[in-house]
């Protein structure tokens, strides 16, 4: 009997090889030390950039998926590129971050929509 098709592990399958590829594309980047935390209102992300000041480049880029990192300094011998996945339900809109101390900290609301779906 023929095994039936699994969409989601397919995405999972195709995901993983697309972070393959972002790893090789981002090896000589570093990893940075990262730390998520859920509370009933909000996801706290706290990202550690040794050597990266607030002058220095920090580029964050967000959807409500994921979060990509990238941070380099002035002399180019520090630099580092995250993705950290989102869970679902967040208000990506009114996200803010604060850089301070070489610690990045991105605060998330979750959304204050919570569609209800009637079944008739």
């Amino acid at each position: 009997m023929a095994k039936a098709w699994d969409p989601f592990k397919e995405i999972s399958k195709f995901q993983e090889k697309i972070n393959k590829k972002i790893d090789v594309l981002f090896s000589e980047y570093k990893k940075p030390f990262s730390n998520i935390r859920h509370s009933n209102d909000f996801v706290s992300v706290e990202v550690k950039l040794p050597g990266i000041e607030k002058r220095d480049k920090v580029v964050i880029d967000a959807d409500y998926t994921k979060l990509i990192i990238g941070a380099k300094n002035k002399n180019g011998n520090e630099r580092y590129y995250r993705v950290i996945y989102l869970p679902p339900g967040l208000d990506i809109e009114r996200a803010k971050a604060d850089f301070k101390d070489n610690l990045l900290k991105i605060h998330i609301p979750k959304s204050r929509l919570k569609r209800k779906i009637k079944i008739k």
